[in-house]
């Protein structure tokens, strides 16, 4: 559903739009209205609509002033002025704010519809490509784990040097140059009669691996669901014994 928030000092023109506009069959959901800009305003924030809409002139604040501070706030919502007024200094105005229509009063459901219609398309291709854009950075980011596990399991069955392991690291923004070795291997183990234990797992090893990047000299492979390996990365061998210990305790 489409969030929509409205925004008039008018009662009558509130009510027609709240009571009149056929809003969940059109996939809409009216989130909450107010009679001014400045009431409107932490409503807003709290809510979060996809699209305001809201009257142009209005007390304490008027439309104008609460899209700029809205669209500062929540840059992606939408805005449709409603005005009374066909003046080109308002739309003109409302243009350099970011907003989407500028409509002009009195407007019909019919019309309404309409422009809400053009918003709604604009807004759910936008979720699209934004859906798109996530599925395709997690995607690259599993590959790249993907090879960075096939990394360590060809240094770890002898397939490369360490010196060739350095520059393949390299493409993973990876230092593994060091005098000394070590490699941990971590199981992460989960109640068998735990609900959503895959996404549980994922969600330890994420939290593993945030306390692992604060400590240098230390690289993780992801070694199946709930398997890691950790190279720890050191100049000497009392060095290696004490990160190994601090390692073991994070």
């Amino acid at each position: 559903m489409i969030r929509v928030f409205l925004v008039d000092d008018e009662i009558a023109t509130r009510e027609s739009i709240r009571n009149f506009f056929p809003w969940e069959e059109s996939g809409y959901t009216l989130v909450g209205e107010a009679p001014d800009g400045e009431i409107a305003l932490p409503m807003i924030q709290d809510s979060k609509p996809d699209i305001l809409i809201t009257d142009i002139r209005m007390p304490f604040m008027d439309g104008l002033e609460l899209s700029r501070l809205v669209k500062a706030e929540l840059p992606n919502i939408k805005i449709l002025i409603l005005s009374g007024y066909d003046e080109f200094q308002y739309a003109k105005e409302a243009i350099k704010i970011g907003v989407t229509d500028y409509l002009l009063k009195p407007i019909s459901s019919a019309k309404l519809l309409e422009a809400l219609g053009q918003v709604k398309e604009n807004i759910l291709q936008e979720r699209e490509e934004k859906e798109l854009l996530l599925r395709y950075s997690r995607d690259m980011q599993e590959n790249t784990e993907n090879e960075k596990s096939k990394l360590f399991d060809r240094l770890m069955i002898g397939e490369m040097s360490m010196g060739e392991a350095v520059e393949e690291g390299k493409k993973f923004g990876l230092n593994l140059s060091a005098s000394c070795y070590a490699v941990c291997l971590f199981k992460i183990l989960m109640n068998s009669d735990e609900k959503n234990l895959l996404e549980q797992t994922v969600q330890a090893s994420e939290e593993l691996e945030g306390e692992v990047k604060q400590i240098e000299g230390v690289c993780m492979f992801q070694r199946g669901i709930s398997g890691l390996a950790f190279l720890v990365m050191e100049e000497n061998e009392e060095k290696m014994r004490e990160k190994i210990r601090d390692f073991s305790n994070c």
